[in-house]
């Protein structure tokens, strides 16, 4: 006599192996997202940075006042560069002058710790320093 109800043995491993690969790629995809926030987060420093530095190149001889509507202004960034909830995790940009007065403060907010632990890698050997505290980002060159 044979049994009608249920499953066989090989039905229940192919679906496992199914529901397996299934998880497996939707890990995958998140970490691809998250490498790219964070390689689009390092360009937009990289663009805040440079253009502090033209703002000194221009003849300030000290960060003080520096703001980004002002690098707008000036021109030292494209009048599209939005500082307000316009990162990768929907936080802020945000540039001023660090205690030092010859030094720039970056910093980004709505970031995570896995995040930020990257960014500070990635300008370890171009910034005075990085931080992290409160999800807010910082790199001080």
């Amino acid at each position: 006599m044979r049994r009608n109800g249920g499953f066989t043995l090989i039905e229940l491993v192919l679906v496992i192996s199914i529901v397996a690969l299934l998880i497996m790629a939707v890990g995958l995809t998140s970490g691809i997202r998250e490498n790219a926030k964070v390689h689009s987060a390092s360009e937009s420093v990289k663009a805040l940075r440079t253009a502090a530095e033209s703002y000194i190149a221009a003849g300030s001889m000290t960060y003080t006042g520096i703001t980004v509507d002002g690098l707008k202004t000036s021109g030292f960034l494209p009048g599209s560069f939005t500082a307000t909830g316009t990162n990768p995790w929907g936080g802020n940009y945000a540039i001023a002058p660090n205690s030092d007065a010859n030094k720039v403060d970056i910093s980004m907010t709505a970031v995570s710790a896995s995040a930020a632990a990257r960014l500070s890698a990635l300008f370890a050997n171009s910034a005075a320093s990085t931080g992290y505290a409160s999800e807010t980002w910082t790199a001080t060159f």
